[in-house]
């Protein structure tokens, strides 16, 4: 029995040269790509695995590594470095700074840089699109995130088209045909659904976590918002004149959408909210500061300090202060990785399984549906559709049929 051929081999020494063995169904060919160790001979190889791995044959040589592209046709990683800068500047926020899509994307990108950058763009279809799927399902991402991620590079390749990019006709349409990866056929592995915050865990955390992090997490608990319009909540947000205060959020996750956002405040978070909007001295500024808080922690820690302040104890303690010039100072706001670390301290700390803020917001929904019902669901948690509704708060079925069974069966 013969041996498989290697689709994709590896270079070999032969007279000082790098060369390597393509093979045509039973024929073969030695490619001579450069001297043995040459970063030439890199280079063609590079290029030599990117024609092979989107099914392109590779033009017979003659003693001289062969010219896998003309140098006038656009390459794909030529094309990528036109789309980033695109994505830089389109997905920024308000003040300027860059968006999670902008990061997501680019991570996605890499794929396309890593199999075919030095494919010619015209030359990219089909094959180059599954295998660059195919590469993001060996690595271990779940069903969901290889299809969110597939789009991602159809976007590219749309951009590529409306910004009059060469690339071959057709195939924006023919990517488009190619079905998203459906569960439990295509090999790639199923993501684990995201459950709702156990209350009894948060209820066990939030005597651990420093003030302002529990006051956000009983926020984010009462109100169903999500973290981010929680972390950048500021006082001139939150219409208090009514019996329930309306947070309407200067920028929020559907504003680009166009759409509207209000969070419903009720009395028992309008007593969680009221210490630390008293304590936010600008309406502008947050209501939740990491550099407010550490401010305070300190003067706390000063006023309940028992030993006297020695002239040598004072002098020692302002050689190690730091400041400003300390490598991590206090930010304006939390961030949500800041947020999700000390909540996960906490529960390791309390011994109860880790959750994530943002799971608050699912813990609401199934609360909500359980007193009142889908619609109010929708309304607190600001959905447009009923169908998104359901999918935070379905895991209170369980709850609904075994009280319908006892009251009905």
């Amino acid at each position: 029995m013969s041996r498989r051929k290697n689709p994709f081999p590896n270079p070999r020494q032969h007279k000082g040269a790098a060369v390597v063995d393509i093979y045509d169904g039973p024929t073969r060919r030695t490619v001579t790509l450069g001297p043995w160790g040459s970063e030439q001979a890199q280079l063609e190889y590079e290029r030599l695995l990117v024609r092979l791995r989107a099914g392109r044959s590779v033009a017979p040589v003659h003693g001289a590594p062969a010219p896998v592209n003309a140098p006038a046709d656009l390459t794909v990683a030529e094309a990528l470095v036109k789309y980033v800068s695109h994505v830089e500047g389109y997905y920024r926020n308000p003040d300027g700074t860059p968006t999670g899509t902008a990061e997501d994307i680019k991570i996605t990108l890499r794929y396309l840089q890593r199999f075919f950058g030095a494919l010619p763009l015209a030359e990219f279809d089909i094959r180059c699109f599954k295998t660059v799927r195919q590469a993001m399902i060996g690595d271990g991402r779940v069903r969901n995130q290889v299809n969110r991620r597939a789009k991602m590079v159809r976007g590219f390749i749309r951009w590529c088209v409306e910004d009059g990019l060469p690339v071959a006709v057709g195939v924006l349409e023919k990517l488009s045909a190619v079905r998203p990866l459906a569960p439990g056929r295509d090999g790639a592995a199923e993501g684990e659904a995201r459950m709702p915050a156990d209350p009894t865990a948060v209820a066990k955390v939030l005597p651990l976590l420093r003030p302002p992090v529990a006051a956000i997490i009983r926020t984010l608990w009462l109100t169903g918002a999500r973290p981010s319009e929680i972390l950048k909540m500021k006082p001139c947000e939150i219409d208090r004149t009514g019996p329930i205060w309306e947070l309407k959020p200067t920028r929020h996750k559907s504003s680009w959408r166009g759409k509207s956002r209000a969070v419903y405040i009720g009395p028992d978070a309008q007593t969680v909210l009221a210490p630390w909007l008293d304590k936010t001295p600008d309406p502008d500024d947050y209501v939740f500061s990491p550099a407010r808080a550490h401010a305070e922690h300190n003067t706390e820690r000063s006023a309940a300090r028992k030993t006297k302040r020695w002239p040598s104890h004072m002098r020692r303690n302002a050689t190690k202060r730091k400041g400003a010039a300390r490598k991590r100072a206090p930010g304006a706001v939390y961030s949500h990785l800041t947020l999700s670390c000390a909540v996960r301290r906490a529960c390791l700390k309390a011994g109860v399984a880790p959750f994530t803020p943002y799971t608050l917001r699912h813990l609401r929904a199934v609360e909500l549906r359980e007193q009142f019902g889908p619609d109010h669901v929708r309304a607190v948690l600001g959905h447009s559709a009923l169908n998104m509704s359901d999918h935070y708060s379905r895991t209170a079925d369980r709850a609904l049929a075994m009280h319908a069974a006892e009251r009905a069966g």
